[in-house]
């Protein structure tokens, strides 16, 4: 009977014994006498239906009080968190430390890459990387013309995100703040240079189209300076064609691929 609520408890996370069926390969009517305790699985199905749920067969046999709390730790966790709250607290530390190492970063930057959501057409948005009493953060502003034509209807999108300084690599990421509806991460190179202009990576996100893709894209920030008038520089956002954009930054962020290459990379200076 252990083994019977072990599997019972395992197709909860389901929305269907149907559903486990079709997905395990096992007949429903033969499933649903494992589910009765009408007959025991052969040793081969038993294979499978481990293999399925990633469980071990000595662990699907426990008795069920046991193979509960092995199966939901956050029970030990009483703050309801789990490891996350490490993962946090860890998070938190690196951007603190980041404050110190990443003062010369701070400032206004514009941002360029070729649009997720409109192939071909490259966005330029506006970045803010500023400092608070915790460490970095910034904010994304994008703009965004409907159909590329004036008199169109304006979108407007604010990401919030925090800004990580580790293993001489710069680590962004954001949420977009007013629908909730993305996070984005950027990797970028730092500059070595006395005084920062560009600085190169990756971004990874999703297409703003119905279709929401997961997409990866060389970016380039290109530094404006400490302090701006916000209302000038944000009417320069929104999408361009390639050939309105100046071509080395054309050139920075084209996501052209060698053959040969088995990984995408970012290019740095």
């Amino acid at each position: 009977m252990d083994f019977v609520e072990n599997l019972k408890l395992l197709c909860a996370h389901y929305s269907s014994i149907a559903e486990v069926c079709r997905k395990i390969g096992i007949n429903r009517t033969q499933f649903n006498k494992y589910l009765n305790a009408q007959v025991h699985p052969s040793k081969s199905n038993i294979r499978i239906i481990c293999d399925f749920f990633g469980v071990e067969e000595f662990e699907i046999m426990m008795p069920h009080d046991q193979f509960k709390n092995l199966l939901l730790p956050q029970k030990l966790a009483p703050s309801g968190e789990g490891d996350l709250s490490a993962f946090f607290e860890k998070t938190k530390q690196l951007k603190s430390a980041s404050g110190v190492t990443l003062t010369r970063y701070l400032g206004w930057y514009y941002e360029f890459y070729f649009s997720l959501g409109y192939p071909g057409q490259v966005f330029q948005s506006l970045i803010e990387i500023k400092q608070n009493t915790n460490g970095l953060t910034y904010k994304r502003y994008e703009r965004l013309i409907a159909n590329g034509k004036k008199h169109e209807k304006v979108t407007h999108c604010l990401y919030d995100g925090i800004t990580i300084n580790l293993c001489d690599r710069i680590f962004l990421l954001d949420v977009e703040s007013l629908t909730e509806n993305e996070i984005t991460q950027t990797i970028l190179f730092p500059s070595y240079r006395s005084q920062i202009k560009h600085l190169h990576g990756l971004k990874l996100g999703v297409s703003s189209m119905s279709h929401r893709s997961p997409a990866c894209t060389r970016v380039l920030y290109d530094f404006i300076g400490k302090t701006i008038n916000f209302k000038n520089a944000f009417k320069q956002c929104g999408l361009y064609q390639k050939e309105d954009i100046d071509q080395t930054i054309i050139k920075a962020i084209n996501n052209d691929k060698e053959v040969d290459d088995p990984l995408f990379f970012a290019r740095g200076e």
